[in-house]
This record gives structure tokens, sequence and C-alpha cells, in this order.
């Protein structure tokens, strides 16, 4: 009994000591910008400083930053992937270290290499994460923290490290990782180039393509058969096959995808033109920055009751502000530009593609294509 007691308080005593170092890391990294130690990031080098009165570990160029600026500087051409980055560095004989495919990703996409600015910390906000520092800490030369918190998102933390990439540069590699989503093995896209993406308007399971022959087995047509009807449950479509047919789909789904790109084409020449709501929302929220600025000037000189209206003023100023700020975060996250190029010169040989290559393709532009007798084929693109 004595000894049972002596594990519990031993065990207890573990947990606890455990809790109190996750404490102290998170409190850490939430309050300064210091290097908080565990893995080595590639293109950086720990160094003891002394910042506002603190000492900690500070995370200074090394070696490798230079090949960090070249990998991005590589992939942000827009004819370029993965393999070409480290092909590169191979045709070149520059020594990297160790960095294989899953490796780069990870230091493409990561906030710690950019020079923050305004525009990173909108689009930090727009992905969900945490955002420790207020706006005015991204001041286009530190770069950022991102941890990680059990049963929280990832927060953000502005760093005391100087950033190797600039934001716009970062920006685009982001937003183009975004785009280029893994696109499967799809071995079964033999019997139509929309395997893997086409499913029943009914009940929302994979449809596939069934082959009928004549008599004489010298014709043979192409059917959808509804997987849904051999599971629990079934399918209400009374059927196994459509009416629709995956000749009439292809069809369908091909000039969906030709109108697709030439809309996005024009959305883009509209885009390069000035919007004039989004001039008259950044000018707003100039105005507002402007009276802001002035009322808080007055604070010095301004008696209990001037002080608390102020106070409640700048208040309900920066509501506004923000209200504003949203606005133009949400046409921006809308309105983004997607590189067409790759796309238009295969959709323009579409008939000479194999199988597989229109399968690929069209696995880049959609995301599910619904089939049903009674609302035909319904689409959703991706991009």
């Amino acid at each position: 009994m004595m000894r049972n007691t002596l594990l519990n308080f031993a065990e207890f005593e573990r947990e606890t000591i455990a809790a109190r170092v996750t404490d102290a890391y998170v409190t850490r990294s939430t309050e300064t910008g210091f290097y908080q130690g565990g893995k080595i990031y590639y293109g950086y080098e720990s160094e003891r400083r002394t910042v506002n009165g603190k000492t900690g570990s500070v995370l200074v160029p090394s070696a490798q930053a230079e090949n960090l600026k070249l990998m991005y500087e590589v992939y942000n051409n827009p004819q370029t992937s993965l393999a070409d980055v480290i092909n590169h560095f191979r045709a070149n004989e520059i020594e990297a270290g160790v960095v294989d495919r899953s490796h780069l990703s990870s230091l493409l996409k990561s906030p710690l290499y950019v020079r923050a600015d305004k525009e990173v910390y909108q689009y930090l906000i727009s992905k969900g994460y945490e955002v420790i520092d207020d706006v005015e800490a991204f001041d286009s030369v530190h770069g950022l923290f991102r941890h990680s918190r059990k049963g929280s998102p990832d927060y953000i933390k502005v760093g005391y490290h100087e950033g190797l990439i600039d934001s716009e540069t970062w920006l685009a590699v982001q937003d183009k990782k975004s785009h280029n989503k893994k696109i499967p093995n799809n071995g079964g896209a033999r019997n139509s180039w929309l395997t893997g993406m086409v499913k029943c308007g009914y009940c929302g399971y994979a449809l596939a393509v069934l082959y009928t022959w004549n008599v004489g087995k010298t014709k043979k047509w192409r059917y959808w058969l509804d997987k849904g009807k051999y599971t629990f449950g079934g399918c209400v479509l009374e059927k196994k096959r459509l009416k629709i047919k995956p000749d009439e789909t292809e069809q369908i789904v091909f000039a969906a995808m030709q109108k697709r790109i030439k809309e996005l084409e024009i959305a883009k020449r509209k885009r390069s033109k000035p919007n004039p709501e989004t001039e008259s929302i950044k000018a707003d929220v100039i105005r507002l920055d402007e009276e802001i600025r002035k009322l808080l000037d007055k604070l010095s000189e301004a008696d209990s009751v001037l002080f608390d209206y102020i106070q409640d003023r700048v208040k309900s100023l920066h509501e506004k502000k923000s209200e504003l700020e949203e606005k133009l975060r949400t046409k921006a996250r809308k309105h983004k530009e997607i590189d067409t190029a790759p796309l238009t010169d295969p959709m323009s040989r579409w008939d000479s593609l194999t199988v597989n290559e229109k399968n690929t393709l069209a696995t880049t532009m959609i995301e599910v294509v619904y089939v049903s007798d009674d609302k035909g084929v319904d689409i959703r693109f991706s991009i």
C-alpha cells in the first residue's frame, strides 16, 4: 500500500512537471520572440543575445541562408515544381544539405523566413491563425514563429530574427502551393477521364463505367453504374444505371472547363484595372486613420469628460476600420489571380491527349461532378 501510494505521488509529480514545462514554453513563446530551442531551422543558427533587457537565443543567418533564398527564387517561377528546384541544385552542384521533396515543401510554406509586413498579417488572419502581436509589429524586417498548442489553433509570434524572404515572394509561393494540389495517381482512369470525380447526384456515391454490347458484339455502349445501389440502404434511384451516359457527361464537362478558363482570363484582365469599390474602401480607411490620429493627439490635454468621449469615439472608429479592412481581405480572397497558362495549352490540343492526361488536367480544375437524371450534370470547380 505504501509503495503504491509513493508511486501515485511520483506519477502526479511527473505530470505536474510536464505541465509546468509546457506552460513555461507557451508563456515564453507568446511573450518574447526568442528561439525556444528544439530542432535547428534550415538557414539559421542560434546565438545568445540580449533584447529588451532579456537574454535568450536569437536566430541568425547561417551558411545555408543563400540556398534557402535560391529555393524560393527558383520555385517562384510559374513553370517550376518541387522536383525542378531539387534538380536545379543538383545540376549546378549546389550543396543544399539533406533536402527532399517533403522537407523542401515545408521550407517553402514556413512563415519563419518571411520579412513579415501587413500583407502577411492579413494572409495569416485569413488562414485562421491566432496572431499574438498587433499588426504594427509586422515591420517588413522580422520573421515569424509558428507554434502549436494542444487543442487550439496554431499561433503566430513575431520573432527577434530577421527574415530572409521578402513578403511579396513569400505570398506568391504560398498562393502557388495552394493551387498546386497533389493529383492522385488514378490508375482506373482508362474507361473515362472523369473517373474519380463523378458521383451520383442522389446518394453521393461514386459512379463507375459499365459497358454493354450488341448481340454480335460489334458495338458497345457506356453507362454510369451507381455504386450506391450496393451499399446499406441503397440509393433512391430505382435503376442501377443513369439515363445520362458518360459520353454526354464528358462533353458537358469539357465545355464547362473551356468556359471556366475563359471566365478566369476575363476576370484577370478586369482585376488589372482599379476597382472603384476597393479604392473607395481604402480611402475610407485612410480617413478613419487620420481621424483616430487627431483624437489621440488631443488626449494629453483632455479633461476626464472629454477623455472618456475620445476613448469611446476612438473605439467606435476602430470597429468601423476593422469592418472595412475585413471587406478588403474578403475581396482579396475572392479575387485571387489564378494562372491559366498551364491549362490553356493542353486544353487547345484536347483530342490528342491520352485518357490519363485528360484526367490529370480535369482533376486540377474540378473538385467533383454530380450526375443525376433530373438535375443533369452539376460541376463543382476547385479553381
